[in-house]
């Protein structure tokens, strides 16, 4: 959307998303290791909880590959 647009409004809309967007990166990559970890639970698997992400605190894509990696190691 902040392509389209022009001026000041274009301005505040990247600089906005600029600033959030490495922490959404974050709370998904959290996410998804709360998720895998409450769903083995759910089966009756070895979770590991927090998971791994939580652990490391991954906020990148290669942290959070680590921090899934480690999993296996931990379970």
């Amino acid at each position: 959307m902040a392509k389209e647009l022009k001026g000041k409004e274009q301005e505040v809309l990247l600089r906005a998303y600029e600033e959030i967007e490495d922490e959404e990166d974050e709370h998904l990559y959290h996410t998804r290791g709360w998720c895998r970890e409450l769903w083995l639970d759910s089966l009756g698997v070895k979770a590991v909880l927090p998971p791994p992400e939580e652990r490391r605190d991954a906020r990148s894509a290669i942290g959070a590959a680590r921090a899934q990696e480690a999993h296996t190691k931990m379970s």
